[in-house]
């Protein structure tokens, strides 16, 4: 075993832990700096920027988008996907959104719960066995909706809550979110695999290691530039995890009554309950900082605190759920 991989098993492991310490050390330097993280706060939005970037560039890489035709005609798994990923989720978002106070990071919880899913939601899906074609093939599905629907969500959420949303800059950061990424990823794809003839499992340690170095990273900074709020505010931040665990565990059940009804198999059922259930928070990131600005990026600072937690904690309960809703091997 090579030392990158050995690196790579170490990274996973200790993901969760990690996580805490990173959200827990930025808000300790964020208060105590505080005053002198204002003069480097336009420096530190563009290197949150740029992180976040780089946080998806692995992802777009190990995406493999030649296989998308084939999961789109099944209907029932993919239909089913989309409408959790990109109805259920956004409309939840808004109405839990109400119970924040700031209406920055209202708007950046919305934009939280648009975005497509996380390059670890097929991750999830391999260790549960579950369908790694249909996985692949929804999150290039996915990134195609929320590029269509996400400035329609932020534009119309906006609207009811009186708050001026310029839709023109969220599709624009949009594209720079997930569109950038996705088009250098392709390119490196094809670069690596069919330039080089480098296979994708001898990329695929040094593809993790650099994704999970650089969220840990990102969430640091993320929660470093906002920890005043967030210590101002405790309640603020335990609202943005006890809603998003609310809107998981919805969509869970939501799912767990359409895989009966539509006899979904096990594979595409595990492969639709994480990605409708994992979301890539930096693109979510890159949106609030580029488009809504403000305390925005909060929300995406903090919801993985509780989205790993709870996509793991699912990965453990699916062999208890093949008994209980019925799902089929």
């Amino acid at each position: 075993m090579s030392k990158i991989e050995k690196a790579e098993i170490i990274l996973k492991k200790y993901l969760l832990i990690l996580t805490f310490m990173s959200l827990v050390t930025g808000t300790v330097v964020g208060y105590h700096y505080a005053q002198q993280l204002i003069v480097s706060k336009e420096l530190i939005k563009y290197v949150i920027i740029s992180l976040a970037i780089t946080t998806l560039y692995p992802s777009m890489i190990r995406l493999r988008i030649s296989g998308v035709g084939a999961a789109i005609k099944d209907v029932r798994s993919v239909s089913t996907a989309l409408l959790l990923t990109l109805l259920v989720s956004p409309l939840l978002s808004m109405a839990i959104a109400n119970y924040i106070r700031d209406p920055s990071i209202r708007l950046g919880y919305v934009a939280a719960n648009i975005v497509p899913a996380s390059s670890a939601s097929v991750g999830y899906v391999l260790l549960a066995d579950g369908s790694i074609e249909l996985a692949t093939s929804l999150v290039f599905l996915t990134i195609v909706g929320s590029l269509l629907l996400g400035p329609m969500y932020l534009g119309y959420y906006g609207s009811l809550e009186s708050i001026n949303v310029p839709v023109p800059k969220i599709a624009m950061s949009m594209i720079i979110a997930i569109v950038t990424p996705l088009v250098l990823g392709q390119l490196t794809r094809h670069y690596l695999l069919v330039r080089k003839h480098v296979p994708m499992r001898r990329v695929k340690p040094y593809l993790s290691v650099v994704t999970m170095i650089c969220m840990l990273s990102l969430i640091f900074l993320l929660i470093m530039s906002k920890a005043p709020i967030i210590v101002r505010k405790p309640s603020m931040a335990f609202t943005i995890i006890l809603g998003q665990a609310t809107i998981i565990l919805a969509v869970l059940g939501i799912l767990a009554m359409l895989t009966k009804a539509l006899r979904i198999g096990y594979g595409k059922h595990a492969a639709i309950a994480f990605i409708s259930i994992s979301k890539n928070e930096s693109a979510a990131t890159i949106i609030s900082a580029v488009a809504l600005g403000g305390a925005a990026t909060v929300a995406p600072a903090i919801i993985p605190a509780i989205q790993p937690v709870l996509c793991i904690l699912y990965l453990h309960l699916l062999s208890r759920a093949k008994r209980v809703w019925g799902i089929s091997k």
